[in-house]
């Protein structure tokens, strides 16, 4: 999924002729504490509430603040895994979008970004989760797929979710398979430090809150 698949259309974009009290309302409206600002296909930047908040006379036109704009945008054909890595760098509500001949296309909010993501086979599809303390010298995804393969399942997603330090990582695998008793017992077998895991077949609900928050802080 790309940057040009995730756009919403039903928050404004500013010209450099609206005020900063329409800018405010339109954040304040919509939710967002970002806006982009646009002149017809030419992206100006990005403004943010805190800096409108603090000038003195609401009624000027942003015009006459595009210095103090950020230049902070995603072009369309990033991953939607780049996408969150610009929104979370910036701490950003909202990102432009720009084509490849860095015209203006639009936006996507974080709300949007967490719907996508959600939605996500990886996500919705039923199975448990395991997550593994691995040494960086012994990472072989080969292998952990084909002990989880062994056990009669298989894995749906792999993430490197948290660095614990320089000689060893966090490694997040969604399963197939709703019961992962036996699979974490045969990877531990095998040498595998289990740091934890969440089995469906006691607590869907738990499982999806669980894997939603690992989501949120992913290291892409």
């Amino acid at each position: 999924m790309l940057a040009e698949d995730i756009l919403v259309s039903e928050i404004p974009t500013l010209s450099e002729n609206e005020s900063v009290a329409q800018a405010i309302e339109w954040m304040d409206e919509f939710k967002v504490t970002h806006l982009a600002v646009a002149k017809g296909s030419n992206f100006l930047g990005l403004v943010q509430e805190d800096y409108l908040l603090n000038i003195a006379d609401p009624t000027e036109p942003i015009k006459n603040h595009l210095q103090n704009l950020t230049n902070t945008f995603v072009y369309e054909n990033e991953h939607i895994f780049q996408v969150v890595k610009r929104v979370e760098e910036f701490h950003l509500s909202l990102i432009p979008v720009l084509s490849i001949k860095d015209e203006f296309v639009g936006i996507t909010t974080v709300a949007n970004l967490m719907e996508m993501i959600a939605d996500m086979p990886v996500v919705k599809s039923p199975g448990g989760i395991i997550i593994l303390h691995i040494n960086r010298t012994d990472y072989s995804l080969t292998e952990i797929s084909k002990l989880v393969e062994n056990s009669d399942a298989k894995i749906l997603g792999a993430f490197v979710t948290r660095n614990i330090d320089d000689y060893k990582f966090e490694l997040t695998l969604k399963l197939d398979k709703s019961n992962i008793s036996g699979i974490a017992e045969n990877l531990e077998q095998f040498g595998y430090e289990i740091s934890a895991s969440y089995d469906q077949t006691n607590s869907e609900n738990d499982v999806f809150d669980n894997y939603n928050n690992l989501m949120n802080y992913l290291n892409i």
